[in-house]
């Protein structure tokens, strides 16, 4: 016998009426005879965004799924006011807003932007009397978990749960029509998320079967682009080295981490969380950590029971093993769950819900099109939530290019990663070296078979306002979605991904995984974890600390200001900041697709967002990293600060000397920047700089030695980076 859906009882319903009349209005809906009849507010009504999934091509049904097998469910609760959180979302990052670094605590959210506490007793209510017992409502009341059997869910939920054979011989199961709810709670309930298990999260590294642990194939970053392994940081010992190319010291060098090591920055007292679907053997960790001399402190959290005792996951050892590399003074937090939508979004909530780490880490995921809406929703309000609080979600945005199924399914239509494309979550590409001269150019291996950066346009998102910045070349293109409803603000829909690093199996990363040396691992999912150690470091950063900017890390707030603030910095023809990736495209040929959708273009496109990392600034000879020219990490810092640098000169001590030799003195003042190469005075006379020496500046005095002059009066300027610069003022003149 099919289930009704859920039937509430006469007095239960009358309870029910009275609580929520005040909340939502009269729940018997009075309309016009011409319009149909009235709903009762008993009525079952289905959930449109917990629509059935479409089953995969190849999968076999095998009959209903059996009514005793576990289930575990997320009922998800909508935001009350969408406007003001997004209006508050807009403002923590905008220092013109009242809501300015205002960044909600852990516990805030709920009481401010989740329905109330009748609303979440009410749809726990109904959940009740229909035999399901509920667990706690989450503190941030968008989420209540139900654990029970198949046949009570298809009972509660008006649904049918049938199993299916999928390709490759697992067994999943899947309902056959949306679930319902009384009329009465469904503008409450978002929807109903792991109804479903058709698709299960994927892991985005690429670990070809070709690359084995002294590969010549695997190319060097260093000897390919010219720049130095760092010298600095994490060292690798022989056998890492000797195993591959590119250490981590390679990407540190590469992507100007080691400007921040020099300043004593390796992201001491961050915490990074990274989200896993897998085990790891915990000694693999501990033979790199041994490898490069460091003490990365990793601890384990579970969710949902956690992820199971399956064999261990190189997934999950090059997460952990990228971030130990690269930022070895932070803490990593593993969450470990299910490989479900359910697991996802659980361990989204709980990363949210501590608000001990302010990074997630994600390189496992979906494709837009294969994932519910509820579960989009539900990611989305999790998303939400860790940037009302200053958290930082980054999620690799899949290795199948354009045709974000293929992987996965097979599939080669076009879509989006899941859930790299929800709003306030940050998407991330992949490059590779394989441009002219070792340029930087999106990550496409067609012609091997060994993928391509994901990205795309989503088909249910609207394009966040932080995203829609008209002065970023390329935001909106020829391949962007108009939003022909009207319901998007933005007029257009979300574009993905925001930002990339490499991701190429060629110039791929070097990790210890099962008690050995691996060469070329690399994927989307190793370019996640790298911009997570970059969004750490930038948060322990002297320039964050000094500027009061908190934990900008890469906020998709503070990317996109970035790029539209910075704009003569990012697109010069010597960017900083971030590299535009102008080369190549993200079609993946072996799905079928040769369109050419998604090409590589100046400023933003969806093959490399924004582009890749410059943590420091490059030197006008592009031969080292700079302090004084701000890249990524003090720009960032600069968007978000509180303590604005602000040089002024009051005095120089002493105020003359002898023509044609050099002289130490003192400038003193306010404003200056105290961080080692930050400052630089010039010296002008006559309205022209005749001299650019660097200043030993701590926030007050700086230090500098003129340069040999013939007998005149010159003004000393003191630049703080090259962005602020002290006027001129008789309090800076020295005379030869």
């Amino acid at each position: 016998m099919r289930p009704s859906g859920i039937v509430i009882k006469k007095r239960l319903f009358i309870a029910l009426f009275t609580a929520l009349t005040g909340l939502l209005g009269a729940l018997a809906v009075a309309v016009p005879s011409q319009a149909g009849p009235v709903v009762s507010t008993a009525t079952p009504v289905p959930l449109a965004a917990s629509a059935a999934p479409a089953v995969p091509a190849g999968a076999t049904r095998l009959g209903p799924l059996a009514a005793s097998t576990t289930m575990q469910v997320d009922v998800t609760l909508n935001v009350p006011d969408q406007a003001a959180l997004t209006a508050f979302l807009s403002g923590v990052t905008d220092p013109a807003s009242p809501y300015y670094h205002q960044f909600l605590a852990a516990g805030q959210f709920g009481p401010r932007f989740g329905p109330s506490l009748a609303q979440v007793a009410a749809v726990e209510d109904t959940l009740k009397a229909e035999g399901l017992s509920p667990g706690p409502a989450s503190s941030d009341r968008l989420d209540i978990p139900v654990t029970a059997t198949a046949a009570a869910m298809e009972r509660a939920f008006g649904v049918t749960l049938d199993s299916y054979r999928m390709l490759g011989g697992r067994v999943a199961y899947a309902p056959a029509a949306a679930p319902k709810v009384p009329a009465a709670i469904a503008p409450i309930v978002a929807g109903v998320v792991g109804l479903d298990d058709l698709y299960p999260m994927q892991p985005t590294s690429n670990d070809p079967a070709s690359v084995g642990p002294a590969n010549a194939a695997v190319r060097s970053i260093a000897a390919t682009t010219r720049v130095a392994p760092d010298a600095i940081g994490p060292q690798p010992c022989t056998k890492a080295s000797n195993a591959g190319p590119n250490a981590a010291n390679v990407f540190a060098g590469y992507y100007g981490m080691n400007l921040l090591y020099q300043m004593d920055d390796l992201g001491q007292g961050q915490k990074i969380g990274v989200v896993e679907f897998a085990p790891n053997l915990t000694k693999d960790i501990t033979a790199y950590e041994a490898c490069y001399g460091i003490k990365t402190k990793v601890n384990y959290l579970t969710v949902d029971g956690g992820a199971g005792t399956g064999p261990d996951s190189i997934e999950a050892v090059l997460d952990i093993e990228t971030i130990a590399g690269l930022s070895p003074d932070s803490t990593i937090d593993v969450y470990q769950s299910p490989g479900t939508q359910t697991g996802g979004i659980d361990i989204f909530q709980k990363f949210t819900t501590r608000d001990v780490e302010k990074t997630l880490s994600m390189s496992w995921g979906s494709c837009e099109v294969n994932t519910s809406l509820a579960a989009m929703n539900g990611y989305e309000a999790q998303a939400q939530k860790a940037a009302a609080q200053g958290q930082t979600i980054l999620v690799a945005s899949g290795d199948s290019g354009s045709s974000g199924c293929y992987r996965a399914t097979g599939s080669g239509v076009l879509s989006a990663g899941s859930p790299s494309v929800v709003p306030y979550v940050v998407g991330v590409g992949g490059t590779s070296f394989n441009g002219p001269g070792g340029t930087e150019n999106v990550w496409n291996e067609s012609d091997s078979v060994n993928g391509a950066g994901g990205g795309g346009v989503s088909t249910h998102f609207c394009m966040p306002a932080y995203q829609d910045r008209t002065s970023i070349p390329g935001v909106i293109n020829g391949d962007s979605k108009r939003d022909a409803s009207a319901s998007c603000a933005s007029k257009h829909y979300r574009e993905d991904p925001d930002i990339s690093a490499d991701a190429d199996p060629l110039f791929g990363y070097v990790i210890y995984y099962q008690g050995s040396w691996r060469n070329g691992i690399a994927g989307t999912s190793a370019a996640t974890p790298l911009w997570a150690a970059i969004a750490a470091l930038t948060d322990n950063s002297p320039f964050c600390v000094d500027e009061d900017s908190g934990t900008p890390g890469a906020l998709p707030q503070v990317l996109y200001k970035v790029a539209a603030t910075y704009h003569s910095y990012v697109y010069a023809s010597s960017p900083q900041g971030l590299r535009d990736i102008t080369n190549g495209n993200n079609d993946y040929t072996p799905t079928g697709y040769t369109g050419g959708r998604y090409p590589a273009t100046r400023g933003y496109d969806m093959a490399g967002g924004l582009g890749a990392p410059m943590v420091g600034g490059l030197s006008a000879n592009k031969a080292e990293w700079t302090t004084f020219i701000p890249g990524y990490a003090a720009l960032a810092c600069h968007t978000q600060a509180r303590k604005l640098i602000s040089p002024k000169v009051a005095s120089v001590s002493p105020k003359s000397g002898k023509a044609g030799k050099p002289h130490l003195v003192t400038v003193r003042g306010s404003g200056f920047l105290p961080i080692p190469g930050a400052d630089q005075a010039r010296i002008i006379s006559g309205g022209k700089v005749i001299a650019t020496v660097t200043a030993n500046c701590g926030k007050s005095t700086c230090t500098l030695t003129l340069p040999a002059e013939s007998a005149r009066t010159v003004d000393i300027k003191i630049y703080a980076q090259a962005l602020w610069s002290s006027p001129l003022v008789k309090g800076d003149r020295y005379t030869y």
